[in-house]
């Protein structure tokens, strides 16, 4: 009985000493999803003419005649946004794109002079779950141009801010519950400047 007891001291302090199982990590349903709006939407010195002239230039996006983003609707996010950033846009325009047989929707757009920011820049992509995969990402590529985290509503929120190297202000966000776009569960990255 001694030795059963024993045995089972033993085991029970092996069990409890074992290292717990890693819990599974979160994978992004698309990887490629923030690098792709990194470097379509941002350049080092943040020109509008040649993120523009990048995405004209390229085969991959085909241009809608008619874009049908809903604008307005990216200030529906959990942000410290100033309110209508999004009204009145001098010009807007949109793409698509077919990536891992995923349709993107990428929007540029600018503003008047006297709009808190001039120029818009957003990546959409359908069924994504929540924004938590893609946020270390996300946070990486916008410290690279300047911007910090600002704040958060987990797991389908960020938004950063801050000023580009020239001092103009920036503000982007992701947000997986975007609703610009008719499509279901679309998640929104999006970088407005000046």
């Amino acid at each position: 009985m001694k030795k059963m007891k024993s045995a089972l001291l033993a085991f029970a302090l092996a069990f409890a000493l074992a290292p717990a199982p890693a819990a599974a990590e979160l994978q992004p349903e698309d990887a490629g999803l923030v690098p792709l709006f990194l470097q379509t939407c941002t350049r080092p010195d943040m020109n509008a003419e040649t993120i523009l002239a990048g995405v004209t230039g390229s085969p991959d996006w085909i241009e809608v005649a008619t874009p049908d983003v809903n604008l307005r609707a990216l200030e529906q996010v959990p942000s410290r946004l100033t309110t209508d950033v999004f009204r009145r846009a001098d010009s807007v325009r949109q793409w698509q794109r077919n990536v891992n047989g995923r349709q993107l929707t990428l929007v540029i757009a600018a503003w008047p002079a006297r709009n808190v920011y001039r120029h818009a820049c957003v990546l959409f992509a359908p069924d994504i779950r929540n924004a938590m995969p893609y946020l270390e990402a996300m946070r990486d590529g916008m410290r690279a141009i300047g911007l910090s985290g600002r704040s958060t509503d987990l797991p389908h929120y960020q938004e950063y801010g801050g000023r580009l190297a020239d001092r103009r202000r920036a503000h982007a966000d992701i947000f997986s519950r975007s609703r610009a776009v008719s499509a279901p569960n679309a998640m929104h990255l999006a970088i407005v400047y000046d």
